[in-house]
């Protein structure tokens, strides 16, 4: 039987940029996403999204709304993941060594012109005005499977 995660993942923008993190992986490639992660027991989506996004950038977080939801096939797992957007509390973005430990080589805010030639997850940043993703109108999306290299 397949494993099964459920994860969770913040989207956090600073006037016109994103705050994304960046995984080395073995062969030699990397790719950026907002920060996030597994859920820990007796946690729901908003409190992984506070923790995760403190042990791996170094900032507070305070969850706002769910932006999408997304499933992506792992090579050992399948992963569900809620996407929130967030404001940020306080903080600066600080790498930890626990993230260093998870595979982490960057934590910074972002412009979507850098982002050109990344790979990014989760990819809907990149086909919006980042402004709209505040707006009232701004309905949660379900996300087309994806298969992810990590």
């Amino acid at each position: 039987m397949e494993a099964h995660r459920i994860a969770a993942g913040g989207i956090i923008l600073n006037n016109d940029a994103i705050l994304l993190v960046r995984y080395s992986t073995s062969n030699g490639t990397s790719f950026l996403a907002g920060p996030g992660g597994a859920l820990e027991s007796g946690e729901n989506v908003e409190q992984a999204i506070v923790r995760e996004t403190m042990e791996e950038t170094g900032i507070t977080v305070h969850p706002q709304k769910v932006l999408w939801i997304e499933d992506l096939q792992c090579s050992r797992y399948k992963m569900s993941k809620t996407w929130m957007l967030c404001e940020v509390v306080s903080g600066d973005v600080t790498p930890t060594d626990g993230a260093r430990a998870e595979g982490i080589t960057e934590a910074r805010w972002f412009t979507k012109s850098e982002l050109d030639n990344e790979v990014v997850f989760p990819t809907p940043p990149m086909q919006y005005d980042w402004s709209e993703f505040a707006s009232d109108a701004w309905q949660t999306q379900c996300l087309p499977s994806r298969v992810a290299s990590f």
